[in-house]
């Protein structure tokens, strides 16, 4: 056990290759962390060697808090988690006030970003002012970046970490929703489990260095993994693009989680060269089959120069409609009380049956072709094409101008 509490780097150490950490034996230490955790939380104080091995693994907790257990004692209620920079901004901005002003969410919000340089003062302040009930932070000041060194994309499990919610949804900068977000927390996967993910689109098959790299350092974990798209080598990316950070944790931890049903569709417009392909942003589903949010903001593709304003008027399923959803879970009665649902029948036995070959993504292009092409209802593409501005500037909560809000 001595061995555990061994550092495994300092703060001020420079990794040069991601060989030089042995993150094998990184995350073996974190199991046996956290089956001490869930047993000493009420005793943490008098135990010597759990605090050392926290030290050891997560020393960027202590910049602010003693220990992991003030932390979670800290937790409360329930929010929406946002973070994003200069280049995020506006995004983020519609986005917010769409959630308040036509959504009608009042659930608080809290908006993480890494310091000035990051998000300029101006648009923190433009942030803190436009609603009520929002709070702009600088995650630095709540975790050790000199330990973390984070940096873009990494940021995201972090916040939700530093925010202040017992029960919290993250929300991409660039993702919009048709409906009130507050919807996730009646999911069935998410009160069987208490985590719920989204999967990505089929894309980019064959890619192996993911898979390879948690079967090398996670040594020990659930079955299901193995019999993940992106295991067998059928897509890039299991779960929601740079999102797959939590996933792993979880299957690193032997933590529930849960996923939505459908794989990551897409919504906009119909591809101007056949009527049986959608072009647009990709686009997830609830768990009853009905289009939730996409992600990628509101032009036509910003994976290109096409960069005009989308027009939302169809949807399509990314697929995966599985009769048993991935679904991760210690007890068995709660998944079958809780994981069943209505309409879709989706209790049984796991690991999921092969699903049948799922929609093509042209990445590109952003357009998706090999499923049923949906209209949107009227009342949800008249919201998701009012995102473009003009509500929102009739409503006094036009863009920040760049005079007002630039560096």
């Amino acid at each position: 056990m001595a061995g555990m509490l061994k550092q495994d780097y300092t703060k001020t150490q420079k990794i040069v290759a991601m060989s030089a950490v042995d993150f094998a034996w990184i995350s073996r230490k974190e199991q046996v962390y956290k089956s001490l955790w869930n047993h000493v939380l009420p005793i943490y104080q008098s135990l010597d060697f759990f605090l050392r091995l926290e030290q050891r693994l997560f020393p960027w907790i202590q910049i602010r808090r003693k220990t992991s257990m003030s932390l979670h004692e800290s937790f409360h209620g329930r929010g929406f988690v946002f973070c994003g920079g200069d280049k995020q901004f506006q995004m983020m901005v519609t986005s917010i006030q769409y959630f308040r002003l036509k959504l009608h969410s009042q659930l608080p919000i809290q908006v993480f970003h890494m310091g000035e340089n990051d998000l300029s003062p101006k648009r923190q302040e433009h942030i803190r002012q436009m609603i009520n009930d929002i709070e702009v932070l600088d995650i630095t000041y709540h975790l050790d970046n000199g330990y973390l060194k984070l940096k873009g994309w990494a940021i995201k499990p972090f916040v939700i970490l530093a925010s202040k919610f017992e029960e919290a949804i993250f929300i991409d900068a660039d993702a919009y929703f048709l409906r009130t977000p507050e919807m996730l927390f009646g999911d069935p996967g998410y009160l069987a489990t208490g985590a719920l993910f989204f999967y990505d689109r089929t894309i980019l098959p064959g890619w192996r260095k993911g898979p390879d790299w948690i079967r090398a350092n996670i040594p020990f974990m659930s079955n299901i993994p193995q019999t993940s798209r992106s295991f067998r080598g059928t897509t890039a990316h299991e779960q929601e693009s740079d999102q797959q950070k939590e996933v792993v944790a979880g299957v690193a931890l032997f933590e529930p989680y849960a996923f939505v049903r459908n794989y990551g569709g897409v919504i906009g417009e119909l591809n101007s060269d056949t009527d049986q392909s959608i072009c647009g942003a990709q686009m997830h589903l609830d768990y009853l089959g009905k289009p939730l949010w996409w992600n990628s903001g509101l032009v036509k593709n910003k994976n290109s120069d096409d960069m005009r304003d989308l027009s939302f008027g169809y949807w399509m399923s990314g697929g995966g409609n599985q009769t048993n959803r991935e679904l991760f879970i210690r007890n068995d009665g709660m998944k079958d009380n809780l994981a069943y649902e209505p309409e879709l029948d989706s209790a049984g036995e796991l690991p999921p049956p092969e699903e049948p070959v799922d929609p093509v993504w042209d990445y590109m292009r952003g357009c998706m072709s090999g499923w049923e092409v949906e209209a949107l209802p009227e009342d949800e593409a008249e919201r998701a094409n009012s995102r473009h501005g003009q509500d929102l500037q009739e409503s006094g909560f036009a863009h920040c101008p760049t005079q007002e809000c630039g560096p």
